[in-house]
């Protein structure tokens, strides 16, 4: 039996001189008909009101039905709406049976302060700032939506305040550290063949995300190795082809062999999914931990490729593009090393004043771009520079 389609509204689409929204209910859809383009968007809004209202006003029934919104509109990836109800359900654990609208201020407040002494199951220690905060932040968007669409008269989270400083970036490995925890992991590969050990390679030298690593297909490593395509991720700029380092290919191919274009270029886990987060985090740490270097995360990884393609000279950009960032702010905020920014700006600004530009149209283009990358210290000492020349 073909399954219900869930209730949603769509539209509204202009037919001739009437706008038209669909509203999809209990299975069945209905087209309504409205005059202006502003009719059918209230219209609209308040039908999704009543439609996407749930029979159950269980908090963990509503917690799903958000969760479907969400994969239905496609403005989240499948990846982060799994996370964020996953922390939603985790804040609310305490709450999942009762009616959302049970659900006041004074809870929502005594909820996350009970979220800031959970322990993590990887580390053992109180959750991050980051993680908790996280947590919050999805309950609030949670409970918006809910209010939106009429399961619940307010936000209880509204006032809650988020606890602790989120630290921007992760410690990374030094150059020599980085030098053998690519040995160790070659030489585990050797020995074991665990596609992990490659992964965790290809998070350092290509800057993939864990789960943009762990989602690779066969088909995505194409021209004999040399590029590896990233068809979707957590943000639309993830989208990317890059290219892939000479060391990497032909272990890259060992793991194609003999598999189907679909088949998961990293293997599957013992439930035949896709391995976890967790399994990556552990491969890296067992890396480390045989490295004899400091325990790092994957995504420590990830901002040490950001560290050294920015220490390399490379565009801004290009290395933003790299990593699936929509700007370079992101990157410098959250990924490459401080100094390793200005050490490439100061050295971009050497170059220039050893080799002047003759195209005044030119150089006035590349001082706009330069103030506009360039953190203020590396901008004062510029024009310390051109002062003394």
């Amino acid at each position: 039996m073909r399954p219900k389609e869930p209730p949603r509204v769509m539209g509204p689409y202009e037919e001739r001189d009437k706008w038209r929204i669909v509203v999809v209910e209990n299975g069945k859809r209905k087209s309504v008909f409205l005059d202006t383009e502003a009719e059918a968007l209230r219209a609209k809004s308040e039908l999704e009101r009543k439609v996407l209202r749930p029979v159950s006003k269980k908090l963990c029934d509503v917690i799903t039905l958000w969760e479907q919104e969400l994969l239905r509109t496609g403005t989240t990836s499948a990846i982060s709406v799994t996370h964020k109800a996953f922390w939603a359900r985790t804040l609310l654990k305490s709450m999942l049976e009762e009616e959302i609208s049970s659900v006041t201020p004074r809870q929502a407040a005594a909820m996350y302060e009970k979220m800031l002494s959970r322990e993590s199951r990887m580390t053992g220690r109180p959750l991050a700032a980051a993680t908790q905060r996280f947590a919050l932040w999805t309950a609030r968007n949670f409970f918006a939506w809910a209010s939106a669409v009429g399961c619940v008269g307010s936000n209880p989270f509204k006032d809650v305040k988020p606890v602790g400083k989120v630290n921007a970036g992760k410690s990374q490995l030094r150059i020599e550290e980085a030098r053998r925890f690519t040995r160790t992991a070659l030489d585990l590969f050797e020995k074991t063949e665990h596609p992990l050990a490659i992964g965790a390679l290809v998070a350092l030298m290509m800057g993939l995300r864990t789960q943009e690593v762990l989602l690779r297909e066969v088909r995505d490593l194409d021209d004999g190795g040399r590029f590896l395509w990233i068809d979707a991720g957590k943000t639309a700029n993830a989208k990317r082809h890059l290219e892939v380092p000479e060391l990497l290919r032909p272990y890259l191919l060992r793991l194609a062999a003999g598999q189907s274009p679909s088949s998961l270029l990293f293997g599957y886990g013992r439930t035949g999914m896709p391995r976890t987060r967790t399994t990556m985090w552990a491969t890296v740490r067992k890396l480390c931990a045989l490295a004899g270097v400091p325990p790092v995360c994957t995504h420590s990884l990830r901002g040490l490729y950001a560290t050294l393609a920015v220490q390399s000279g490379s565009a801004s950009h290009v290395v933003a593009s790299s990593l699936g960032h929509g700007s370079f702010q992101i990157t410098q905020r959250h990924y490459a090393q401080a100094s390793s920014v200005a050490n490439a700006s100061t050295a971009r600004v050497q170059s220039i004043l050893d080799s002047p530009l003759q195209d005044e149209e030119k150089a006035l283009a590349l001082a706009a771009d330069l103030s506009a990358h360039l953190e203020r210290p590396v901008l004062l000492r510029l024009a310390q520079l051109l002062a003394q020349s």
